[in-house]
């Protein structure tokens, strides 16, 4: 368990009732009926869901690293979090080598990989 509170609570619980919240409010979002806010923002309705549940789950993806993988508030979890964003260093040296050493790392993507051609 852990030995710390989150406005006095135990954290486990807390991030339990957070992640239900936010996880109603995903399941709201692509329920819901949202053309008129697309017509106001001259977007697709599909796009301001997808808005929607991207910006959600980034505090969820906090919100599960930090307690569930205890890289937050526990005594070792300095040592958690640095071990945890090892590989990512050498992913992004490993995603700027390929893009900055291809000739047509900008221009020669397929067209799966360019935004705009989803079909969202």
């Amino acid at each position: 368990m852990a030995n710390y509170k989150i406005l006095g609570r135990d954290p486990y619980w807390m991030n339990f009732y957070g992640l239900m919240i936010l996880t109603a409010i995903e399941v709201g979002a692509v329920g819901a009926d949202m053309s008129s806010t697309a017509e106001a923002l001259n977007m697709s309705e599909d796009g301001i869901t997808l808005w929607i549940l991207t910006i959600i789950a980034i505090p969820k993806f906090f919100m599960i690293a930090a307690i569930f993988m205890h890289l937050y508030g526990d005594p070792d979890s300095g040592i958690l979090t640095m071990t945890a964003l090892f590989p990512a260093f050498f992913i992004i040296i490993m995603i700027l080598f390929i893009g900055l050493t291809h000739p047509d790392a900008a221009t020669g993507l397929p067209a799966w990989c360019r935004p705009g051609t989803w079909g969202l």
